[in-house]
């Protein structure tokens, strides 16, 4: 079985096709190109998704458990089925936002959750788009 290149290696050779190819041959049709470019961008993203999905799946999995920690053992997070694994963490997502609604939790328990929110946009953001600001402050 061949494993090279992997999935975001050809991802990116896409994107870097349509920029470096096809994209300057377009210059007659602006509405194209900007077509071409965006998914060129998809292709990059997609590319990045998989490259940095185990690593931010165990990172919003290891902060969900600390702030779920009951609800976190019933669930199957370490399956080696993707989707299992996803709906898992889906699973603890929405019994967060019920807390969250319910508004029970603490002071301290909302400003850990803050916390935990803001590192998981954030490792989104850094797939999606690298170069957005993702100070805190912001």
């Amino acid at each position: 079985m061949q494993h090279r290149p992997d999935h975001p290696t050809l991802l990116d050779a896409v994107a870097q096709f349509l920029l470096g190819v096809v994209s300057p041959k377009l210059e007659a049709d602006k509405a194209l190109q900007f077509r071409v470019l965006i998914a060129a961008n998809l292709a990059s993203v997609v590319a990045n998704e998989q490259r940095t999905e185990a690593t931010r799946f165990a990172a919003e999995v290891a902060r969900l458990k600390t702030l779920l920690p009951d609800e976190a053992q019933a669930l199957p997070l370490d399956s080696t089925d993707r989707q299992t694994r996803l709906d898992a963490l889906e699973t603890l997502n929405r019994a967060l936002a019920m807390k969250l609604r319910a508004g029970t939790l603490s002071t301290e328990q909302l400003a850990h959750t803050l916390e935990a929110l803001f590192a998981t946009a954030k490792d989104t953001l850094e797939v999606t788009n690298p170069r957005f600001d993702t100070a805190h402050e912001a």
